[in-house]
């Protein structure tokens, strides 16, 4: 298995109100979710559960296929942000597995229906692209 990034599919819970501390295994696989809690109080402290964790979601993800094991131990891809709501970029895969990148406008019109726009990064370039969409988005919600 190739090894995970470090903290996937861990999260940590500290509710102090609650006196409930330790870390949460949360594996989700073909619908079906596997999930455990790790107290650290029971376990010995926060190192001693965190490497209960570990060992629990390493045990789940030796029994999942290659591609599951290879999307864990991938580092999470940042999002392009366009600082615009309703602006989002858009990494697209076709059956034939080409790759499409653009940026998608999306609003509501006049009507009530959802509306969107999408603006090759190929074609326009990223920057174009984002100003284009933005700019659908603007006009859209204006009722042009």
């Amino acid at each position: 298995m190739t090894e995970p990034r470090p903290n996937y599919g861990i999260t940590r819970i500290d509710q102090p109100e609650k006196k409930n501390h330790g870390f949460y295994v949360r594996i989700t696989h073909r619908g079906k979710s596997h999930q455990k809690y790790f107290p650290d109080k029971s376990l010995g402290g926060k190192p001693k559960a965190l490497k209960a964790a570990k060992l629990y979601r390493d045990s789940l993800l030796d029994k999942m296929p290659k591609y599951k094991q290879d999307a864990a131990s991938k580092k999470k891809r940042r999002i392009k942000q366009s600082g615009v709501v309703g602006v989002t970029h858009v990494v697209s895969k076709s059956p034939k597995d080409k790759v499409y990148e653009y940026w998608q406008a999306a609003w509501i019109d006049k009507d009530g229906n959802r509306r969107t726009a999408k603006f090759s990064i190929s074609r326009y370039g990223n920057e174009k692209a984002m100003d284009l969409a933005k700019k659908a988005r603007r006009d859209g919600l204006k009722g042009k």
